[in-house]
């Protein structure tokens, strides 16, 4: 009996404890993982994601990014070229396409994305530019600009080759971008779709997604908004999955080579794992909002006497830990010294800065609220002497107010001496006649 009741203490104590501490990150055995919030970015938790391996198929993001950013209508004829079908590779995913073929951009994205065709992701890239080569170029280009340094392109849609590589840091900003632009976000979501009827096909099947989390996860903390699956031998299961809750927070897990046993399911499992986690243990935070009066500053040489309120010009909005005892953030504010008038609504007159680790997390302009409008000061001789700056800057308005002044004390000094001399005129004038 006292066996059982101290293990019952133990086993409580263990529940207790369980509760109110911070979990873990999953381990996905997986090459490399990294969960992200799209919103700013910030790395929740991650494994060798900046190793270099292969995209696969997760290379489309970037094609379906160059042709939604080109200006193209969507609406636009392209045509299947042979070339574009040789380009498939072997037992490379497809659709069936034939040379000769004209679809709209819109459907070879779809294809692209949707249904992960080679084919149409050639036929996109061959349209796009003068050449497939200089669309590649252009891969590689956009994938710089958006800080994908370690990626590196030498085909449209993921075959397998040596020099075709990126990491899973680098994919996440790949994605993270690619989910700002609507269209790329609706394709995406689709769960299936049929293509339309061309000039070789008359009927075309339904085409499902291939993101098969996306299809048939459900579950009351999140749902699945894409993004895309990727396979070959030597990449082996990759998938890129956004997802957001109730609130609005939107997160991106990229899971890379999975090769182990099961490893197509497995890399549906670790994605969730992932998703679990973020959701699980972080929140959206509003560390400053919008249009908040931070501070009160003093304006020299103000019309009015009641300060310049400073406000916000955006809001400050984070993921982090529900445990608050996680956060160690700082704060702190630079405001530009000696602030005189005229000061105009909107002048940037500081900042406000938010650290978390020693790390800048967001840095917001503080602006003048109103205009201020300027008010001279009373000219002094002690105001002339004690700021000598102001002196400088106003030399020929005081040089003329003391000219003014010397003038004016002459004037009142002579007037004196006038009425003096008169009087003493008048005396001498009484006395000789009476």
């Amino acid at each position: 009996m006292k066996r059982l009741l101290t293990l019952a203490i133990i086993l409580s104590f263990i529940i207790i404890n369980a509760g109110v501490s911070y979990a873990q990150p999953p381990s996905p055995d997986a090459g490399a993982y990294i969960l992200i919030d799209a919103g700013n970015g910030d790395v929740l938790c991650e494994k060798n994601s900046d190793v270099t391996l292969f995209p696969a198929s997760t290379t489309k993001i970037m094609t379906a990014i160059l042709a939604l950013e080109s200006g193209i209508d969507l609406e636009t004829e392209m045509t299947a070229t042979q070339t574009a079908i040789d380009r498939i590779g072997v037992n490379g995913s497809n659709i069936g396409i034939i040379p000769g073929e004209k679809i709209s951009l819109e459907y070879l994205l779809k294809a692209t994305l949707i249904s992960s065709a080679n084919e149409a992701s050639n036929i996109i890239a061959e349209n796009i530019c003068e050449s497939y080569e200089e669309f590649i170029a252009l891969m590689n280009k956009r994938a710089r600009e958006l800080g994908a340094t370690g990626t590196h392109y030498v085909n449209a849609s993921g075959i397998h080759d040596p020099e075709h590589y990126t990491t899973a840091a680098d994919l996440a900003k790949i994605a993270r971008h690619a989910m700002t632009l609507p269209k790329f976000r609706e394709i995406v979501s689709t769960h299936s779709f049929t293509m339309p009827v061309t000039n070789k096909h008359s009927k075309w099947p339904v085409l499902s997604n291939s993101n098969k989390l996306m299809l048939y996860d459900k579950n009351d903390l999140y749902v699945i908004n894409g993004i895309k699956t990727g396979f070959t031998g030597p990449a082996g299961y990759n998938l890129i999955s956004s997802a957001t809750d109730v609130n609005g927070m939107e997160l991106i897990s990229v899971v890379l080579k999975v090769q182990n046993e099961n490893a197509a399911e497995n890399v549906r499992i670790y994605s969730k794992e992932l998703l679990d986690y973020g959701f699980n243990n972080f929140k959206e935070v509003t560390l400053i909002e919008e249009g908040k009066v931070y501070r009160n500053v003093k304006v020299e040489e103000a019309a009015d006497i009641y300060g310049l309120d400073l406000i916000t010009t955006k809001s400050l909005v984070r993921v982090l830990p529900k445990d608050e005892s996680q956060w160690n953030i700082q704060e702190s504010s630079q405001v530009n010294e000696n602030i005189y008038a005229p000061v105009n609504k909107g002048d940037i007159m500081g900042y406000v800065e938010f650290k978390k680790d020693g790390r800048s997390i967001g840095r917001i302009d503080l602006l003048a609220a109103r205009a201020i409008e300027y008010k001279p000061a009373p000219v002094t001789l002690a105001t002339l002497t004690s700021d000598p700056k102001k002196a400088s800057e106003n030399v020929y308005i005081r040089a003329g107010s003391i000219v003014a002044g010397l003038i004016i004390i002459f004037i009142i000094i002579r007037s004196i001496l006038k009425a003096i001399s008169k009087r003493s005129n008048h005396r001498n004038h009484s006395r000789k006649y009476f």
